[in-house]
């Protein structure tokens, strides 16, 4: 059995050492598991996060299309995605709202319509005290299948 590869796509934010964006297992000859780390709001490092929610959200989505077209896949492959989500964000406006109505799930119908044709993959929305930096409001991980050729 083949093992699974990773990489990094040149057009995401470089990760730690401690892992790659993309990993890819063969699960038949002709169909592979694309799985991808959580996205997140960044576009070049780590100190160039946005304050908005919102604007995080759109950056990740962004970031899995990247990291998806760098395996020849698309979001209309997606058949689970995981939506984390912090809790307490210090901003009492969106604290008040349930984890559903803090404006990224209009964002990722959006990103869906546009992108997968208006596919619904299955997703989880996630509530966590916080995220790997505390600017960080929200993380995306997603998981697609595609076919290839055999031994490609």
């Amino acid at each position: 059995m083949a093992h699974p590869t990773t990489s990094n796509p040149k057009n995401v934010w470089a990760p730690p050492e401690t892992f790659q964006h993309v990993a890819i297992t063969p699960i038949f000859p002709t169909t592979k598991l694309v799985t991808l780390a959580g996205q997140v709001g960044i576009k070049s490092g780590f100190d160039d996060i946005p304050e908005k929610l919102t604007d995080q959200v759109k950056i990740a989505h962004e970031n899995v299309h990247k990291c998806l077209q760098s395996v020849g896949a698309s979001p209309r492959d997606i058949i689970h995605a995981r939506h984390y989500i912090v809790q307490n964000t210090g901003n009492p406006k969106l604290d008040d709202k349930e984890l559903p109505h803090r404006g990224w799930s209009p964002l990722w119908n959006e990103f869906l319509n546009k992108n997968a044709d208006g596919h619904r993959p299955p997703d989880t929305v996630v509530g966590v005290a916080s995220l790997a930096k505390k600017e960080l409001l929200y993380e995306i991980e997603v998981w697609a299948v595609i076919n290839a050729q055999p031994d490609s």
